[in-house]
């Protein structure tokens, strides 16, 4: 599978490791304002690169927040097999959430 975003050139230079903490930091809700702080680089360029949706910043950060949110709720599921009832609740809960907006996406994308 070949990804857009590689033959973009990475303007910020930035090494693997540090598109590794920017899915680090994305997993834990960091603002592109503060990774650019974190990160001490230009903030209006990190930002210019985040919000292009074809960006290797774009990418990383992406991959992070769906890494967080799979840890939790790989957890969740695991837990409500085991048989936690609250768990179990909480599984459905994001089951039809995703749904949702799996359905969102599809009818928003077909206008």
């Amino acid at each position: 599978m070949t990804t857009t975003y590689l033959s973009i050139p990475n303007p910020l230079k930035f090494s693997d490791e540090e598109f590794e903490t920017i899915e680090n930091l994305a997993a834990c809700n960091f603002t592109p304002k503060n990774m650019a702080l974190y990160l001490d680089v230009d903030e209006i360029l990190f930002e210019s690169e985040y919000l292009n949706p074809t960006s290797k910043v774009r990418h990383h950060f992406n991959k992070g927040v769906l890494s967080a949110q799979f840890e939790k709720d790989n957890q969740i599921l695991e837990n409500a097999k085991s048989g936690n009832i609250t768990a179990y609740q909480e599984s459905n809960k994001a089951s039809e959430k995703r749904a949702f907006e799996n359905h969102k996406h599809r009818i928003l994308n077909e206008i």
